[in-house]
């Protein structure tokens, strides 16, 4: 995460974004790293583009035994209560592309690639009052993972 997060710096500074990761202990697990790295950069990159001139927040962390989660929590617009559901399918957007851009793809790869490790995405949000996106994974990956030797 903190690869992605230098990585994404120079975005972040641009959009004026601080950025803050908590993460308590190491948090391990069997995952596809391209592809969880994939749907953490989707998320900041969301989150610099819509809380522009704000903090950025990430915390990491074990929820419960076997299981873990990541919350990447913006202080920008916020997104719509009935909007919420349909942003995590192709094409959909919660704001107008000119005001915005984007093709409403990043979180539907994101959706796709959590459920491919057999864990879930949501979000939890007010108009104008940030959003935060939580991801909870299997700590064991994806269901039809080699046994590990």
């Amino acid at each position: 995460m903190h690869d992605v997060a230098e990585q994404l710096e120079p975005d972040l500074r641009r959009a004026g974004c601080s950025l803050s990761i908590r993460c308590d202990t190491a948090v391990t697990g069997r995952w596809d790293r391209a592809r969880i790295d994939q749907v953490v950069t989707n998320l900041l990159a969301n989150a610099a583009k819509f809380g522009a001139g704000r903090s950025i927040h990430i915390r990491v962390w074990e929820d419960r035994p076997g299981a873990a989660r990541l919350e990447v929590r913006d202080e920008g617009i916020g997104i719509d209560p009935a909007k919420q559901a349909r942003i995590f399918d192709r094409f959909e957007r919660a704001v107008s592309r000119e005001q915005y851009g984007g093709f409403g793809l990043g979180l539907y790869i994101s959706r796709r690639i959590i459920e491919r490790h057999g864990g879930h995405i949501r979000v939890e949000s007010d108009p104008g009052a940030g959003a935060t996106f939580i991801v909870e994974l299997p700590r064991s990956g994806p269901p039809d993972a080699p046994a590990a030797a």
